[in-house]
């Protein structure tokens, strides 16, 4: 990036490909949790281009604690303007689609939605994006939510902004409890892997959220609110799960009313990371993401 921090890539060509798709994880996120999901869209006929964000994964981090830190939601902004023109350079064919997954979702929406930014070349290049679970809101008790919404600026003014919010820690044990589990995914499988890169690899983890990242996303969420969303023409899948408990859908089917062009379906039985769900779940959001880019790419 312009001011030297590093941001890790992923390029995974197709010979024949459906379509080219920019793949934007959620938070916490990093390749190798991915890497199921990626391969069975990749099987699927999509050439992918991914990255991990900035502050997580296996890109320059922005904590020594391990929290889940940013300054602003603008700083990944300015990030993804770049990796998407990097995205378009490295993948050849003119068929695009963008997938943004809850926090990914979030950003996808927010830069799509920018008229500032419809003139970047990837923006006009693409066919249709996917919002998978997007975090437009948290889910959860809504006096604890207002309160932590109410206390991160006041932490961030006292210089406290890096460091982990209530109840947040370090990645370990608190990330792998069984209860965790029943927020993210109905496969044990996918739900293990997860910890087993975290233990391979400790420095791929992200822990809890910092009081930056809260005042960060709750700043980000009122420019998004208050954008022209209605004046989107790109076709738009969104895919929210109904046994969603860490995002908001509420909130989701708020933002899906003001956009004209958006068609979203509820996975029965799912919870949070569709693409890493149990098989019939996963399969079928997969299905649904390929056509889609057959429809919007024909």
């Amino acid at each position: 990036m312009a001011d030297g921090a590093s941001i890790r890539t992923l390029l995974l060509p197709h010979e024949a490909p459906l379509a080219n798709l920019l793949l934007l994880t959620g938070r916490a996120d990093f390749h190798e949790k991915w890497a199921g999901a990626i391969q069975e869209l990749h099987e699927a006929g999509f050439a992918i281009a991914a990255f991990d964000w900035r502050g997580q994964g296996g890109s320059t981090r922005l904590t020594q604690s391990g929290a889940g830190h940013i300054d602003s939601f603008d700083t990944w902004l300015s990030d993804l303007d770049r990796l998407s023109g990097w995205a378009l350079g490295a993948l050849s064919g003119d068929r695009w689609l963008a997938l943004g997954h809850s926090m990914g979702g979030h950003l996808l929406t927010r830069w799509l939605v920018d008229p500032a930014r419809r003139a970047l070349p990837l923006r006009r290049a693409l066919s249709g994006a996917v919002l998978s679970s997007p975090f437009y809101g948290l889910a959860g008790p809504v006096a604890m939510r207002a309160a932590a919404m109410r206390l991160a600026p006041i932490q961030v003014a006292r210089g406290l902004g890096d460091h982990f919010a209530w109840g947040q820690r370090p990645y370990g044990a608190l990330q792998q409890r069984p209860e965790r589990q029943f927020l993210l995914t109905g496969s044990r499988a996918h739900f293990e892997d997860e910890g087993l890169w975290a233990s391979h690899r400790p420095e791929l983890a992200t822990g809890g959220v910092s009081w930056g990242w809260i005042k960060a996303f709750a700043d980000s969420e009122a420019i998004l609110e208050a954008q022209p969303i209605e004046e989107v023409e790109l076709p738009l899948l969104m895919l929210l799960a109904d046994r969603e408990r860490l995002v908001d859908n509420k909130s989701a089917l708020r933002i899906a009313a003001r956009l004209p062009h958006v068609r979203h379906r509820l996975f029965a039985g799912a919870a949070h990371e569709l693409l890493r769900e149990a098989d019939e779940v996963r399969r079928e959001a997969i299905s649904s993401v390929v056509h889609f880019a057959r429809e919007v790419t024909a």
